[in-house]
Order: C-alpha cells, then structure tokens, then sequence
C-alpha cells in the first residue's frame, strides 16, 4: 500500500459551523451583524454632517403646513356651521311669526263669515216676516225642521227601556236590530214627533243595523239597555202603541221570549239635532211666497 503524498501547504482552518454549533452560530452571527448594520449606518451619518437629516426636516415643514391647513379648515367649517345656525334660526323664527300672522288672519276671517251670516239670517227673516205667506212657511220650515231631526227639540214624552231577556244566551232572547226597527216604527205610528236611541237622534235617513253582536244606530255601535225617547202626547202614545201591529209583536216577545220591556211617561225630554244629516239625491222645491 503506498502512502497518501503529502505537500507543505498549511492546513485551512475549518469552517465556524464545523467547530461551533449551529444554533449558537445563527445566534451570535444575526445578532453581531445587526449590531454592524446599526453601527454602521450611525459612522456614514456622522460622515455627511449636518447635511444628511434634510430630509427630516422636509417632511416636519410638510406636516406643519398640512395641519395649518387641516387647522383653516376646521375654522371655516366652523364659522359656516354658526352662521347656518343663526340662519336657521332665524328662518324659523320668521316662520313662526307667519304662522301665527295667519292664524290670526284665518280667526278674524271666521269671526267675520259668521256676523255676515247671522247678518243674512236676520235679513231674511225680516223680509219673509213682512208678508203673512212668509210667516207661514217660517212656520211651516221649523216644523220641518223639528220633524226632520236638524234641530235640538224639547217636550213631553215617553221613555221606553227595552233588554234581553234575563240570562239570556241565544239571539232569540236577545234584542235585535229588527226588533228596535219594529219599536221606533210603532212609536212613529203611535203619534211620537221626535224620537232618540240612546241619545242618537232617529230621523228619515236613520239605518239601525247589526254589526256582529252590536247594534249600530246610524252606523254608531249602542249598549244594552237600549233607551228609547219619544216627544209626543205621553197620554195617548201608549194606548195607541198597543195597538199598532209592530207594538203587538213587541208584547208577545215580552210574554214568549221575555224580552224586558217598560215605558214611562215623561214631562220634559230634550233630543239632540241629528250628527249628520245630509241630503244625497232631493233637492229644495223653490216656494212662491206671493
């Protein structure tokens, strides 16, 4: 076996990784060249002198014109927002100010329409008063409208307070709206001038209907008892409501389902003027007063 030859070169040395651990090296080498980095950074600073931060000094000018801007800014959208304010508030109190102008206006107006209307009442009723054919259909007129329901009425009467039967729990104990129909028509027929359901004026135009378990009198829900008020001769209303067919019918559903009923004689009633009353389809016939 021959020899490896040798020569007389030195030895390298062998590699850091080789004699040192290889976590150590990563720590010591990363830590060592950062500290270079840093200090080598702060040598080449210290070499260009008092030229090398101009930049930091342009970008502090820059910051310094931005916030005096951003600072104007600020102002002024103040200053506009104070004096949107005062405008504000000052339109608004000018808007008040018309408001109530007119109020005031639309007030005096009112109060004016109304003299000139009690001024053209009294006119008219002067004038027709002249002439005895005017006197009698001014009479004639506040029959009408007493007989119509237009007008608040007061006189003597009949009361008449109907019920269900007691314990009552089927319709046909109960009091219907065809039951009040038949009522107010007897009432009618029995000489009654002026008649309320539970302080509802009854005219022509009254619909007296049901709605589920109430009843409506002109398309207003009423209670039970069911309060009935006639103005007329409280001395021969009764007598003649027997007699009528619809007060026949009324007694025999007091004796057969036992409906409650009573009426008593009244000296002083006062009925309201019906709520609405509007004609849809008549019209007013002019009257020669000649």
């Amino acid at each position: 076996m021959s020899a490896r030859p040798t020569t007389d070169q030195p030895e390298r040395p062998l590699p850091a990784q080789v004699t040192m651990g290889l976590l150590d090296l990563v720590t010591s080498q990363s830590l060592d060249q950062d500290y270079v980095a840093v200090a080598e950074r702060r040598r080449t600073a210290g070499e260009r002198g008092a030229d090398a931060p101009t930049d930091r000094r342009g970008i502090g000018t820059i910051g310094l014109v931005v916030i005096a801007l951003f600072g104007a800014l600020v102002v002024t959208a103040g200053l506009e927002t104070a004096r949107s304010a005062d405008d504000r508030a000052t339109g608004r109190e000018e808007l008040i100010s018309q408001i109530a102008d007119r109020r005031t206006l639309v007030e005096e107006r009112r109060a004016r329409v109304e003299t000139l209307r009690a001024e053209n009442e009294e006119l008219e009723t002067s004038l027709i008063e002249e002439t005895s054919a005017g006197r009698a259909l001014t009479t004639r007129v506040a029959r009408l409208r007493m007989a119509t329901g237009l007008v608040r009425v007061r006189g003597s009467g009949v009361k008449v307070v109907v019920d269900d039967a007691e314990g009552a729990d089927t319709d046909v104990e109960r009091v219907l709206d065809a039951d009040l129909q038949k009522l107010a028509n007897a009432l009618w027929a029995a000489g009654a001038e002026a008649m309320a359901i539970n302080g509802r004026r009854v005219t022509a135009l009254t619909a007296i209907r049901q709605a589920g378990p109430a009843i409506t009198v002109n398309y207003q829900a009423i209670r039970r008892p069911y309060v009935v008020e006639a103005i007329g001769d409280p001395d021969t209303i009764p007598a003649r409501f027997v007699d009528t067919r619809h007060g026949a019918e009324w007694f025999d559903l007091q004796r057969a389902v036992g409906l409650r009923f009573t009426m008593t004689p009244e000296d002083d009633l006062t009925l309201p003027a019906a709520a609405d009353f509007r004609l849809r389809y008549a019209t007013s016939v002019q009257v020669d007063a000649r």
